[in-house]
């Protein structure tokens, strides 16, 4: 049986801001769709950020570009493996949270969307329990 493929390492370092819009963009795409819905939450999200809030849209178009050239080279198995090096522990569980948000934008989760919360959860080390609750309140706050 051949060893299990690591993935391999991405050219250049990836920023806290390129994890945070990496998380994102593979949230949206995580079912091969992008419903309007989830691009307008992302959307939201990234503005409403303290920490992208006062960029220019060339500056956050700029980091967007340069994530989306990184999936379309690297895939999404090692840009997320190279997110997790890149997020401190204390942002992991909200930038599970966020990225929940996205997918439940529009008020459902398919088969892929779910198998990517669990994937993001494991490379974001949230735990099972706390995974699930998050799903849990954020269903709940986009079903109201």
């Amino acid at each position: 049986m051949p060893a299990a493929k690591r993935p391999r390492p991405t050219r250049g370092r990836l920023t806290l801001d390129h994890a945070i819009i990496a998380v994102l963009l593979a949230a949206m795409d995580a079912n091969r769709h992008v419903s309007a819905e989830e691009a307008a939450r992302a959307h939201h999200i990234i503005w409403s950020t303290r920490r992208f809030r006062r960029r220019s849209g060339e500056s956050v178009d700029r980091l967007v570009g340069i994530v989306r050239d990184r999936f379309e080279r690297d895939g999404t198995e090692v840009v997320l493996a190279h997110v997790a090096r890149v997020v401190p522990a204390r942002l992991r569980a909200p930038l599970f949270a966020v990225a929940v948000d996205v997918m439940l934008a529009d008020t459902r989760l398919e088969r892929a969307e779910r198998a990517f919360i669990r994937q993001l959860a494991d490379v974001l080390r949230v735990r099972a329990p706390q995974a699930a609750a998050i799903v849990k309140v954020i269903l709940t706050k986009n079903s109201v």
